[in-house]
């Protein structure tokens, strides 16, 4: 193979290489923004008015640093074109940016200090943890700032759902798994910001499942392991421009 061949072959696996970052990245921001949108979704009726006060702080922050990620990230995508224009060694940086971009999706095993909420059904209580019970929490976990989340195992992404299906709480995620009490949900950020948020009075998660008579525990923990995520990232209706 000569020389001309070989930088063609170089340069069709840069791209390509290029083109995942770029795909991962945009993904990445959606993540971000549908975060931010699903926590605006709580309920600020029950909250008192310091408390209110506090919420929307917290949104403003949350945004405000939502799109301070969203800068960044677009200034990444620039960084890959101009280095390519200016055909400079881009190998190292590609690596890097796209081992960050598998951890941000969930795709890698982390580990880190965080919380574990355990919920468990009793028989004293007013009702059973349901789908939207659990959907609560990870919002809320996410609304704090958790950056990895786990039910049981299973990694939580912006593409898992939790549906109940003929009585059997379901974790889709790739792939249906069922899932029973207790539900161990594990939490891998800032400690003291997620047990406020869950903590907070009369109005926060702990609150709220204890006033139906709920069993829930929390607990900090400095090395937390969530497992990667394994199924699969299919795009059903998104498609790259050409």
């Amino acid at each position: 193979m000569n020389k001309k061949n070989i930088n063609k072959k170089e340069t069709l696996i840069l791209s390509v290489t290029l083109g995942i970052i770029t795909v991962v990245l945009v993904t990445s921001i959606f993540i971000q923004f549908r975060t931010v949108n699903e926590s605006k979704e709580l309920n600020l009726d029950t909250l008192r008015d310091d408390e209110m006060k506090t919420q929307i702080a917290s949104y403003k922050s949350k945004y405000e640093e939502t799109m301070e990620q969203y800068t960044e990230n677009q200034n990444k995508i620039q960084e890959y074109n101009t280095a390519m224009s200016e055909n400079a060694e881009t190998t190292e940086i590609v690596d890097k940016e796209l081992n960050q971009a598998k951890t941000l999706l969930g795709l890698t095993d982390v580990k880190g200090s965080g919380v574990i909420v355990t919920l468990t059904d009793t028989e004293e209580a007013l009702y059973t943890y349901t789908a939207d019970d659990l959907l609560q929490l990870i919002n809320e976990l996410k609304y704090a700032g958790a950056e990895a989340i786990s039910i049981n195992d299973n990694r939580i992404i912006n593409l898992t759902d939790i549906a109940m299906i003929s009585d059997n709480l379901i974790v889709m995620n790739g792939g249906n798994t069922r899932i029973s009490s207790p539900y161990v949900v594990k939490a891998i950020g800032d400690q003291k910001y997620l047990t406020s948020t869950l903590s907070m009075k009369n109005s926060g998660y702990i609150d709220q499942m204890e006033a139906n008579g709920m069993k829930i525990e929390l607990e900090q923990k400095d090395n937390i392991e969530i497992k990667a995520y394994t199924g699969e990232l299919d795009s059903k209706y998104m498609k790259e421009v050409e």
